[in-house]
């Protein structure tokens, strides 16, 4: 196996090497009139994203976790960079990266304070890596997975004089024990499908919206405690609602 990927990456460093002895010079116009066909005739669109979204939990297990089973709409916030890359007349490929915040409202509950509101807040950096798009004039309708990597966490619990905290255990570590703290998956994925208009000045509005299918709490050692629970199901969704800029525009 070693030999094999050895073999591979000799391959990947020489080969374009070689290649590049036996092409002919290429002369720097037709490298700017490339740069012209691609970006200044809009083949390639970068831009700008920001904007607000809602976003809650979802799934049969919440009871188990939380003191009710049900959650509430979070407001929250995303921005990011978009790239649309023009394929033909009616389809484009969309490209985004988002720092988004998600979460929801839930219901906590201790031998002290009973039962409270509180809020379930997670920082995520989400990647959609290739959303198919119909274009048509100015509008767009796409659709497509996304991958998305926990950045931060928290839960606001209340202390014994009922003073309210935050508390980042939630995001939790290698070092926790499931038994007592219910810790956040660290990676998620899953669908997205929106719909954008572009007006001629470059600025765009959007909404979109995300469902995930990874359980968002770890449970890897459910079957150390004898729990006859071996998995958690609560997932996350969200709806968005954009405001953008393309710098490169047709």
């Amino acid at each position: 196996m070693k030999n094999y990927i050895f073999t591979v990456l000799i391959s990947v460093i020489i080969f374009p090497a070689v290649f590049a002895q036996k092409q002919p010079e290429i002369k720097t116009d037709t490298c700017e009139n490339f740069r012209e066909q691609l970006f200044k005739n809009g083949k390639v669109n970068f831009g700008l994203k920001a904007g607000f979204n809602y976003s809650d939990l979802y799934g049969g297990e919440i009871g188990y976790i939380f003191a009710e089973k049900h959650t509430s709409w979070l407001p929250s916030f995303h921005i990011g960079v978009t790239v649309n890359s023009k394929i033909g007349k009616y389809f484009w490929l969309k490209h985004e990266l988002l720092l988004i915040q998600k979460g929801a409202g839930v219901t906590l509950s201790d031998s002290i304070n009973g039962n409270y509101a509180s809020q379930l807040k997670m920082l995520s950096l989400d990647l959609f890596p290739l959303s198919p798009v119909f274009h048509y004039k100015a509008l767009q309708l796409y659709a497509g997975p996304y991958i998305s990597a926990l950045v931060d966490a928290q839960i606001k619990r209340k202390d014994i004089n009922g003073k309210e905290f935050n508390d980042h255990s939630v995001f939790g570590d290698g070092m926790q024990f499931e038994n007592k703290t219910k810790y956040l998956q660290k990676f998620d994925f899953g669908i997205n499908v929106g719909i954008e208009y572009e007006f001629t000045s470059g600025l765009s509005i959007g909404a979109k919206y995300t469902q995930g299918f990874t359980d968002l709490f770890q449970y890897a050692n459910s079957h150390t405690f004898n729990d006859p629970l071996k998995e958690i199901s609560i997932y996350n969704r969200s709806l968005l609602f954009s405001v953008g800029y393309s710098f490169h525009k047709k």
